[in-house]
């Protein structure tokens, strides 16, 4: 019997079967999660958490797929409770967004959805439907959020928190991101204010912004901030976020984790409760909108101030970032 020719050292080796190892795919979750804002996360999952909600109360299955009829009845559902067309497309993006980190088609692609979409914001715009508006307020309204504030931790944190949202223009996503090491001296007195994230910048390129002085020792924001820095210091605290919680009692805790947006307008309509400020359309918005208002109205050039507030369909690229103390949009609100 013949034996059998020995394999070829040329002959090509057998290929083992492809592994995808468990820290593998930690790792492509770990950066799906940093694909979306801490905030805009925190709101899908609100909206995916309605959703099963609103499944179990029609004995629905939640899980995905989706069907496709069964979201377009959901989108109706809250249109006929009032909710803004906004509203209902966000919650439908949340949704949009679990289907194709799933790998799965998004309902929001179905006809039949898009069109019930379709429907709800023509229906709004028919009835009348007008989206309500962040009011703006002006200097004296935030002096008057600001001057009766206590003098305790907690009213240190609000001070600061109202004046810089105010002196900058800043949304209530970018006063939660901010940390201490933000936070530097700068010329003429003033602090420059580096914010790293915002709606308009998800990729972190960051942007440093001038605080400048203002003109009352009660509602001047560099004193405020410094006065909050000095607070934070003496509770042992030097680094992390700049506005965190603040516990009751006699010997208040400083929480670790920032300020939800949502706690931002808590300190906005307490402060407006106890100054006996009125507020109706008050929300954290206010402080951009006024900041705008109030900055054009004393002739500072829309250049800086969208500069300052880092609105992109405004913002001049030319400028040299060096030059934002030359006139800072902060200097010229009388606070």
């Amino acid at each position: 019997m013949s034996e059998e020719p020995a394999a070829s050292s040329s002959a090509p080796a057998a290929r083992d079967e492809g592994l995808l190892l468990p820290g593998d795919l930690t790792a492509v979750g770990a950066y799906v999660d940093a694909s979306l804002a801490d905030s805009t996360r925190a709101a899908y999952a609100r909206d995916l958490a309605a959703w099963a909600t609103w499944c179990r109360s029609r004995s629905l299955p939640a899980s995905l797929p989706a069907d496709p009829l069964s979201v377009a009845a959901w989108l109706a559902a809250m249109a006929d409770e009032g909710r803004s067309p906004r509203y209902v497309a966000r919650r439908l993006s949340a949704l949009n967004d679990a289907h194709r980190t799933a790998g799965l088609a998004p309902p929001g692609d179905n006809e039949g959805v898009r069109r019930t979409l379709t429907g709800i914001r023509r229906t709004a715009v028919r009835g009348g439907y007008r989206p309500r508006r962040a009011r703006a307020v002006d200097t004296a309204t935030v002096r008057a959020l600001v001057e009766d504030l206590p003098d305790t931790l907690g009213g240190a944190r609000d001070r600061c928190l109202i004046l810089v949202g105010y002196a900058l223009g800043l949304r209530a996503s970018d006063l939660c991101g901010l940390r201490i090491e933000d936070v530097v001296p700068a010329g003429h007195g003033g602090l420059d204010v580096h914010v790293r994230f915002s709606k308009t910048d998800q990729e972190g390129a960051g942007e440093t912004l001038a605080l400048a002085e203002g003109v009352r020792e009660t509602t001047c924001p560099v004193r405020a901030v410094r006065a909050w820095l000095a607070a934070l210091a003496g509770q042992g605290v030097t680094a992390g976020p700049l506005f965190r919680s603040v516990g009751k009692g006699r010997a208040p805790r400083l929480g670790e984790a920032p300020l939800t947006t949502r706690s931002v307008d808590l300190v906005l309509q307490r402060a407006a409760a106890r100054a006996g400020v009125s507020a109706e359309g008050l929300s954290p918005h206010s402080l951009r909108r006024g900041f705008a208002t109030t900055a054009y109205a004393q002739g500072v050039p829309e250049k800086e101030i969208s500069r300052t507030g880092r609105w992109r369909s405004l913002v001049v690229r030319s400028y040299d970032a060096s030059s934002r103390w030359a006139d800072p949009a902060s200097g010229s609100l009388g606070l």
